[in-house]
């Protein structure tokens, strides 16, 4: 499943060179998971219900081009990898056809009572697919 989140850098988020600082791009990351993981049926909450939540432990960006004050971005979201305790998902920070920026992010499932990484449930790995 391929999800879009979209948004427009506000002004707070532009640096000294006019484009939107590095920081923010996990941010925007963090709302676009979000974003598909409710559009996959499956939101945080029932996350909360099946005791589990995720860690993201690694991520690679990679900037192609900057993303301006004012810009309209799209953010496809998708899933490359199920395991049996993590996943990958991948985003593209674009402008219009430009991909700007491309990130591959790896989360753990751990449990809630911080107990641990733990599995993915069947009903997210299938929800997520």
């Amino acid at each position: 499943m391929t999800t879009v989140y979209e948004f427009t850098p506000r002004y707070l988020e532009v640096d000294m060179q006019g484009v939107m600082f590095n920081g923010w791009y996990l941010a925007y990351v963090d709302e676009a998971m979000n974003h598909f993981i409710d559009a996959c049926g499956v939101p945080y909450p029932r996350w909360e219900e099946l005791g589990i939540d995720v860690q993201l432990v690694h991520a690679d960006l990679d900037w192609k081009a900057g993303i301006g004050f004012g810009d309209r971005v799209q953010v496809p979201v998708r899933t490359t990898r199920i395991g049996t305790k993590s996943f990958t998902l991948e985003f593209e920070f674009r402008r219009g056809e430009e991909v700007t920026c491309a990130v591959s992010v790896v989360y753990v499932v751990v449990a809630a009572d911080g107990s641990g990484s733990t599995a993915l449930p069947p009903e997210i790995a299938a929800a997520i697919e």
